[in-house]
């Protein structure tokens, strides 16, 4: 039965820098301005209030599995841990009805706080289960973007996100689709 956890807002928070490289601001080649990062840290602090982060998680047996959702790389593994990510609908409504500035600087902050929030719930996941392959998600390397939709349908049957059935294609925008294996278990 799938499992959510729903962290705490220090575990989202991501670094400044990754922030504001993913805006566009890369090195010293630009000069940001009083206004400006003012801007940049009141789009942070927006996000925080926006965002409603949540992990929807389930750990299987692999012998239980399609093989169709098991990639090559994670050979040998014995159980596989699949989550769907989100940081919620209000991010996504809030970056389509803002300014161009607003909206490259909130898209560039969820960006990076999805992959905080993933890289968190992989640490606590590391802790439990041990030794295990990489964060995968589908659409890369050998699973269909596609299996998206089964994972969420079937396998953590929740609706924190939805999964266009056609295109694999996860909304809420800042969302992921992820699964982890696990060589022990």
């Amino acid at each position: 039965m799938p499992d959510v956890y729903i962290p705490e807002a220090f575990e989202i928070m991501p670094q400044k820098r990754f922030y504001l490289l993913r805006a566009g601001f890369k090195g010293t080649t630009h000069s940001i301005n009083d206004k400006l990062k003012e801007e940049i840290n009141n789009v942070y602090l927006y996000g925080l209030e926006l965002s409603k982060p949540k992990v929807v998680f389930n750990t299987l047996p692999v012998d239980i599995l399609a093989n169709s959702l098991i990639p090559h790389s994670f050979k040998g593994v014995k159980l596989i841990t699949f989550f769907a990510s989100t940081l919620g609908k209000d991010i996504d409504n809030f970056i389509s009805n803002s300014n161009t500035l607003i909206s490259t600087l909130l898209d560039a902050w969820a960006s990076e706080t999805i992959e905080a929030l993933n890289s968190t719930f992989d640490e606590k996941l590391r802790k439990q289960f041990g030794h295990g392959t990489r964060r995968f998600s589908p659409g890369y390397d050998d699973i269909d973007i596609r299996k998206n939709y089964d994972i969420v349908k079937n396998l953590l049957k929740t609706d924190i996100v939805t999964v266009n059935q056609n295109t694999g294609i996860i909304t809420p925008r800042k969302s992921t689709i992820c699964m982890i294996g696990w060589y022990s278990g």
